[in-house]
This record gives C-alpha cells, structure tokens and sequence, in this order.
C-alpha cells in the first residue's frame, strides 16, 4: 500500500501544476493588435533653376622663368673682377656687368690683327701701283683674312666681360675672383625676370572652356604669412600635348614684370606654388547641383509626388563646385540632393521644411 501511495503522489503533484499553468495562461490578458507606420525618409532638395553659367576652372603650379640661360664662358683666362651682384637671388637690370676676364692677350690679338691688316693694304696698293695682276689677288686676299681676324679679336675682347642680357635673377654662380677659366667653362645660371610662366595640368572637360585664350582672365593666389596674395595672369598657350601619365593637359599661364611691386600686390618668386582661378566660356541653360545629388555618372532623383524617380542627365563637367548639368531636368522640378544609404524608383520621401 505504502509503495503505492510514493508511487501515485509525484502524479498527483504533476497534474495539479499542469492544470495551474493552463489556469495561468487562460486568464492572462490578451494583447491588442496596432499597426505601426514608419515614416517616410526626409530629404532635401534643390529646385532646378536654369540660367547661363559661369565656369571657372582652378588648377595648381609651380611658378617658373620664361627663359633660363646658362652662362658660359667664351674666351678663357683669370677672372679679374666679380660683380658683388653676382649672387644668387640678386636681381640685376639689362647690361648690367657680372664678371671680367683677363683681356691683355686678347687685346694684343687685336693689335696683331690691326697691323697685319695695314701691311695687307699696303701689299694690295703696291701690287695695283705695278699692276702685277697675280699679285694684286693675292693681296686683295690678305686682306680680307686680316679683317676677319680683326673681327675675331674684337669678338674675344668683347667677350671678356661677362654682361646680364636682360633683367634677370641670379640663380646659380660657380666662379670666383682669381680663377682662371677655359673656353667653355660654366659660369651660372640666370632666370628671366621680365616674365613668369606658370604651367597648369587640366583635365581635357576643363580644357575646352578655355580654348579662346585671350577671352580667359586668370588670378593666382598664394598664402604668404597669413595674408592671401593675389597677382592677375593671362593664357599664354595651351601646350599641343598630353601628359602620358597624368592624360591631362599643360596650360601655360604667363605673369608681366612678376617682380614688379608697382604692378603687383607684392613680387611674384620663382618657386613659388600657386592656386590658379581661370574664367573660361559660360554655359546657357545649365544648372549646378551638389555632387550629392549624383549616383553614378549621370543619374539624379527627382522628387515627384512623394517618390523618388530616376533620371538619366548630362553632366558636362564635375569640379569641387558642383555638377553642371545641362539636359535631363526641366525648370521647377526638385532634385534630391540628399544621399541615403538605399534610394530606389518609387520609393517613397519626405522633403525637409529647412
């Protein structure tokens, strides 16, 4: 009996919790279904207003001379003077004397030249006295070799001195007072000062809006001390080739007198690096929308009646200003510029108030 009772006792306990629990979960309130609705992502847009665009296109450079001359000498001797302005970095005028060479031999070679040219005119007039036909030849060649070498002489003894043949920066000097120099030895190198060249890599869509050169205004600008310095430029030419690694193409920019205070805001160096703002053409019928509002190449969405839909449009040229898009939108029509992590056809927006 006993063994039946811890038999039947775990059953009985079992059964009582089985029908608490089903107690438990039929008088538990039932919860009410609601719907949610989630809103609509908001964006912003930017109504399309065309109007005849502007472009400027802006590129970066180095600033260079127009023209670099290596000095050389042309006549060998000892270098008895030195300008003190033959330095690099000093600025020195047209004509301005850099250095002097030895000239004594050289100016016994004229002498030898001058009498060597009286003793052949003195031959030619004794041989024409005579009238010794042969003779006279001769002598009319001697002549003419005398005064050759006189021209030769005059050459050598002008080129003993060493003379700036423009406005020039000393960039490079490599001979001193006392040295003694031979035919062909370099001497420095100067920069042309009377104009600056500034030679700007632009991609071949910027290209086009500056093909009339003498219609595009140029601006350089540099940061100097704190201060934004500003000098004015204008396209000098636009190079007739293309960089094999960069495929862009070198427009050159070209500076007036870039040392000029009385021209400039302040003097323009060489070496200097520089940001350059070209005014090329204008666009008619254009609009510029944030590179935002662009998937892809050439696609935009418009908000239309609470959706997104598509659009195929032409995008001339795209710069840190924005896209210019010139087909593709109609006038009043607003444009998503807003980029969400999903935008499809038919997907339905909000546009922002702000």
């Amino acid at each position: 009996m006993s063994r039946l009772i811890s038999f039947v006792r775990p059953l009985a306990i079992l059964a009582v919790a089985l029908v608490i629990a089903v107690l438990m979960v039929k008088s538990r309130p039932q919860i009410e279904a609601r719907s949610v609705s989630i809103p609509p992502p908001i964006v912003t847009v930017q109504t399309v207003a065309k109007a005849e665009l502007p472009v400027t296109v802006v590129a970066y450079g180095n600033v260079t001379a127009w023209q670099q001359l290596e000095l050389t000498a042309q006549v060998g001797g000892r270098v008895l003077w030195k300008s003190p302005l033959f330095e690099p970095g000093v600025v020195v005028q047209a004509g301005e004397p850099l250095l002097r060479i030895d000239p004594t031999d050289y100016e016994l070679a004229l002498a030898e030249a001058r009498q060597t040219l009286s003793t052949a005119k003195l031959s030619l007039a004794d041989a024409k006295s005579l009238r010794q036909a042969a003779r006279v030849e001769e002598a009319e060649a001697s002549v003419v070799a005398a005064q050759a070498r006189i021209t030769r002489a005059e050459r050598d003894l002008k080129n003993t001195e060493i003379i700036a043949p423009y406005l020039a920066v000393i960039d490079e000097q490599s001979v001193e007072l006392g040295q003694f120099i031979s035919v062909a030895a370099r001497l420095g190198r100067i920069l042309g000062a009377n104009k600056a060249e500034v030679r700007l890599p632009l991609p071949p869509q910027d290209v086009r809006f500056i093909r009339d050169v003498d219609a595009a205004g140029v601006t350089l600008y540099s940061e100097s001390a704190g201060h934004m310095l500003s000098w004015r430029g204008r396209v000098s030419r636009i190079e007739a080739r293309i960089d094999t690694q960069t495929r862009s193409f070198p427009v050159v920019v070209e500076i007036e007198n870039p040392l000029d205070e009385a021209l400039h805001q302040a003097p323009m160096r060489f070496g200097l690096f520089v940001r350059a703002e070209i005014t090329g053409g204008t666009v008619p019928g254009a609009v510029l929308l944030p590179q935002s509002a662009l998937h892809g190449d050439n696609d935009v969405f418009v908000y239309l009646n609470g959706e997104l839909q598509r659009r195929s449009v032409t995008v001339v040229r795209v710069s840190a200003e924005g896209a210019l898009v010139t087909a593709g939108l109609s006038e009043g029509e607003q444009v998503v510029i807003t980029r969400l992590e999903l935008m499809f056809e038919g997907m339905e927006v909000a546009v922002s108030d702000v």
